[in-house]
């Protein structure tokens, strides 16, 4: 990532210092990156850098995101959505990875394809997860399909393995899958990403399958057999039948599937 990242707090025993990012302590200096960066991540990492941090900004909203670690006041969080276009910050409900894992999520080149917590919205049935570059995406409820053995139970909601694993008890999501079905910018670097080794038409269908969590075995009457030498190569690229077949059940139309 090319936008700045600056840290306000003691960072020398932190996991935050591995970020290398500017350490802010005083209010001239903080009034100055405020300013000077109409885009940015902050990262406040106790409670006396957070007074500095409100004592400090007064401004105009713009796009500048910000993670605390420690809790607010219910007036300062107020002030603070006043002044960033995102606050990621514990509190009731909100579920964020542990330091260390947080921190290497934050410093990871791919940070915009991982999550670092979350908090679930029951009365609108969605969950808002935030990302490794502080953006927030909404997944509705309804996105977590049910599964023979694992339902989803938003009251045990949890990101894991490093921000890549959304668990709702039992049942559990990996990112890949929410954001490749969810927002086409991820989706199109995932794409890239599997391109560079794997462009046929198979490897679509594999990477759209696995997005949609589904079983090799679920395109009757293709056997699971038909289907594993499809994403291999091994025959040719379906036509009529088979290819109706195989994009109904992936709930695309058929000329959709390569472009996964």
């Amino acid at each position: 990532m090319t936008e700045p990242l600056f840290l306000l707090g003691d960072a020398r025993s932190s996991p935050f210092r591995r970020l290398g990012s500017d350490v802010l302590r005083s209010i001239d200096a903080v009034r100055e990156a405020y300013a000077r960066h109409g885009r940015a991540r902050w990262i406040v990492l106790d409670a006396d850098a957070l007074g500095l941090l409100a004592s400090a900004v007064h401004g105009h909203d713009r796009w500048h995101r910000l993670l605390l670690l420690e809790r607010a006041s219910t007036a300062r969080r107020e002030l603070l959505h006043a002044l960033f276009r995102v606050v990621v910050a514990p509190d009731d409900g909100v579920s964020l990875l542990p330091p260390e894992e947080l921190a290497e999520v934050m410093d990871d080149e791919g940070a915009e394809d991982r999550f670092i917590g979350g908090v679930v919205d029951a009365d609108d049935r969605a969950l808002v997860l935030y990302r490794g570059n502080l953006d927030r995406l909404v997944v509705p409820h309804a996105w977590f399909k049910a599964r023979p053995k694992a339902r989803p139970d938003f009251a045990a909601f949890a990101v894991t393995d490093y921000g890549q694993t959304v668990q709702l008890g039992d049942y559990e999501a990996s990112a890949d899958a929410i954001l490749y079905d969810l927002d086409p910018d991820a989706r199109r670097r995932m794409k890239e990403r599997e391109i560079k080794r794997d462009a046929s038409f198979g490897g679509a269908l594999r990477r759209l399958r696995s997005a949609r969590g589904i079983a090799r075995s679920d395109f009757a009457p293709l056997s699971a057999k038909t289907v594993a030498r499809i994403e291999r190569g091994e025959v040719d690229e379906p036509h009529g039948d088979t290819l109706a077949t195989i994009a109904k059940r992936l709930g695309v139309k058929p000329e959709q599937i390569k472009s996964y």
